[in-house]
């Protein structure tokens, strides 16, 4: 396949999608911006979120169990009322940054674009994949990871659930800001 095909099927994709609201809301426009370029293509995405969820020792995406889950700062009662769904396994609070997975037309976009991560402070980016076709992974490092409790038995106080929410809205906010860098540059490309 060519890029451009890949492009065309990723945008289908998207479309799709927007018209079944799976696409996070906030980060459409940095969405439409990466794909108005002629060399770049999104194929994935999160805005970044605030999780409660239960799961594995191995804590593992896609084992979760989402008993919260926001694309936005939390209050101490939205954290609460997810841990009160509590039931078994681990329970794990998180915070996980922007994620994007672009595809580009050659090496030289690829690089051109991981210098604009580099300068925003979306370090934790690199080459996602390099054959059939070129996809870099961009990712902040605005990052949480705390258990909260074990075998249905919450082992924290409302004291810390303010302190996760506290630490975690900085954190997001740190990341809405990097996004809207990361969108002035991107027009540069």
């Amino acid at each position: 396949m060519k890029f451009e095909d890949y492009k065309d099927a990723a945008l289908l994709s998207i479309e799709d999608a927007a018209r079944e609201k799976t696409v996070d809301e906030k980060i459409v426009f940095l969405l439409e911006k990466i794909n108005a370029l002629s060399d770049y293509y999104t194929t994935s995405s999160c805005y970044g979120r605030i999780v409660v969820a239960e799961s594995s020792v191995d804590n593992k995406k896609r084992e979760y169990k989402f008993l919260g889950k926001w694309h936005r700062e939390v209050t101490f009662r939205d954290v609460d009322a997810a841990i009160n769904k509590y039931k078994r396994n681990i329970l794990f609070f998180r915070l996980d940054p922007v994620i994007l997975h672009v595809g580009c037309r050659d090496m030289d976009s690829a690089s051109r674009l991981l210098k604009i991560c580099q300068r925003t402070g979306l370090k934790r980016s690199g080459m996602y994949q390099i054959k059939p076709r070129i996809i870099v992974e961009i990712m902040g490092v605005d990052a949480l990871c705390a258990p909260l409790g074990k075998d249905g038995r919450v082992m924290i106080d409302d004291d810390y659930i303010e302190f996760l929410c506290d630490i975690s809205n900085e954190k997001f906010r740190n990341n809405e800001k990097k996004i809207d860098e990361f969108a002035q540059r991107v027009s540069s490309l």
